[in-house]
């Protein structure tokens, strides 16, 4: 496990440093980096970052869980209100599509493996 999270910080910081001192996105990066070392002890590989496909899972999840409100939780009769139905709707469509990232990842592995 070491060596894997040793692996992805020596990428970030080779990002870092072709920053050149200039202002970037340091949550994106770590969030990349951080998705790239558990896709690594899931799938045995990391993911380039300017993969399409792993930079909409990213997304999908990032934007899943900042539209999942705590009053749902609190109130699930809210759930039927369309503004929190649409809300909801958009959770279950970026997870799928995240289920459906990583089940066609793990059938791509069972191939290889």
């Amino acid at each position: 496990m070491e060596t894997r999270i040793l692996e992805e910080v020596e990428e970030m910081i080779g990002e870092i440093r072709a920053q050149h001192g200039r202002p970037f996105d340091v949550k994106q990066l770590t969030t990349l980096c951080v998705t790239n070392v558990v896709m690594k002890v899931l799938f045995g590989r990391r993911f380039d970052r300017s993969n399409p496909e792993f930079q909409q899972l990213i997304s999908d999840v990032n934007k899943a869980f900042r539209k999942i409100s705590i009053e749902l939780d609190m109130f699930p009769v809210l759930r039927i209100l369309p503004y929190y139905k649409k809300k909801m709707a958009d959770v279950v469509f970026m997870l799928e599509r995240s289920h459906d990232f990583l089940k066609a990842k793990i059938a791509e592995c069972r191939k290889v493996c």
